[in-house]
C-alpha cells in the first residue's frame, strides 16, 4: 500500500502563564488509501492531531515533528500561502459542528463554489453545476433549493452533509473527518458513512476518521489508533478492537452499555498515571 501521509513524533504544545500544555505528545503513524480511525476521550489530542496536519493550529501553538509529510511534501516547511493552496485542494477537513464551521451570512451555494473557484479557474455557471452535483452526491434532496439557503435554514444533519460537500468539491486526496456524525441521528449517520466509504473505495482517497464512538469505528475503519493524554497507546486492526490489550482501551470498551445486561452503575475508567507517561 502506497503511503500518502507520514506522521513521525508529532508534538503540539501551547505556552500558558502557568507552563506549557502538551496537547499532542509524540504521535506517529502512516496512512495509505484507507480508513484510519482515531479514538479516545475528549481532550486526548485527536482533533489537535488533525488540525496540526492541516496547519490549522492557532498561531501561538508550537508544532514540531521528526517528519510530517504528505506524499513528498514536507508540511512543516511550507509557507502560509503554500499551505492555503494545498488545503482544500489536496487535503481537506470536515469539522465537528457545522453551526460554527459554516459562514452564517453566506448562502450554502456561495460557500461551496468559493472553495472550488479558489483552487480552479472556472466560471460561475460551471461552479454552480458542480456544486449542485456534489450536493446531490451527498444525498441532499432538492439541491437547487438548498443551494440558495443560509446555514441557519437547514438541519444539523443537512449542514453536516453540506460541510462534506464543500470539503470534497475540489477532489482532495486526503480527508480528515473530525466527529462528522456525532450530532446526527442514526439513519443520517449511516448515510454520511456510506458517502465517505464510497469516496474512499471509488476515488482511492485516504480518510482519517476522528471519533469517540468505538463501535462505529470498529465497523467502519480499517485500522484504529487509540489516544490517551496526547499519546497513541495502542494501534490495531479495527476488526480486532474487541481484542485490545491496553488497559485504557479495555476500559473504554467496558464502559459501553450492553443491551440485555443490568449494569448499574455503569463502570468508569480507573485511570493509571503510567498511561500518560
Amino acid at each position: 500500500m502506497t503511503t500518502m501521509l507520514t506522521v513521525d513524533n508529532l508534538k503540539v504544545r501551547y505556552p500558558t502563564r502557568t507552563g506549557v500544555i502538551e496537547a499532542v505528545r509524540g504521535v506517529s503513524f502512516t496512512l495509505g488509501r484507507e480508513r484510519l480511525g482515531i479514538v479516545g476521550e475528549s481532550g486526548s489530542g485527536k482533533s489537535q492531531t488533525g488540525r496540526a496536519i492541516m496547519g490549522l493550529t492557532p498561531p501561538h501553538a508550537l508544532v514540531s515533528a521528526d517528519k510530517l509529510a504528505f506524499s513528498d511534501i514536507d508540511l512543516l516547511s511550507l509557507s502560509a500561502k503554500q499551505r492555503r493552496s494545498l488545503r482544500g485542494k489536496r487535503i481537506a477537513m470536515v469539522l465537528q459542528d457545522p453551526k460554527y464551521s459554516l459562514d452564517p451570512v453566506m448562502t450554502i451555494g456561495k460557500q461551496i463554489t468559493e472553495t472550488l473557484r479558489t483552487h480552479e479557474k472556472i466560471g460561475k455557471g460551471e461552479a454552480r453545476d458542480r456544486a449542485l452535483a456534489m450536493l446531490e452526491a451527498v444525498q441532499i434532496r432538492d439541491p437547487g433549493r438548498v443551494y440558495d439557503l443560509h446555514p441557519h435554514e437547514v438541519s444539523g444533519g443537512m449542514g453536516q452533509r453540506v460541510m462534506i460537500a464543500m470539503m470534497l468539491i475540489a477532489g482532495p486526496e486526503l480527508l480528515i473527518a473530525d466527529e462528522p456524525t456525532s450530532a446526527l441521528d442514526v439513519t443520517v449517520q449511516l448515510d454520511v458513512l456510506k458517502i465517505m466509504d464510497k469516496l474512499v473505495s471509488e476515488r482511492g482517497m485516504g480518510l482519517i476518521f476522528v471519533s469517540h464512538d468505538l463501535r462505529l469505528v470498529s465497523s467502519f475503519c480499517d485500522r484504529v489508533l487509540v489516544m490517551y493524554a496526547g499519546k497513541v497507546v495502542e494501534e490495531l486492526k479495527a476488526s480486532e478492537l474487541t481484542n485490545a490489550q491496553h488497559p485504557y482501551t479495555r476500559g473504554l470498551l467496558n464502559c459501553m452499555p450492553v443491551i440485555g445486561e443490568n449494569r448499574h452503575p455503569l463502570p468508569v475508567l480507573d485511570r493509571k498515571p503510567e498511561w500518560a507517561a
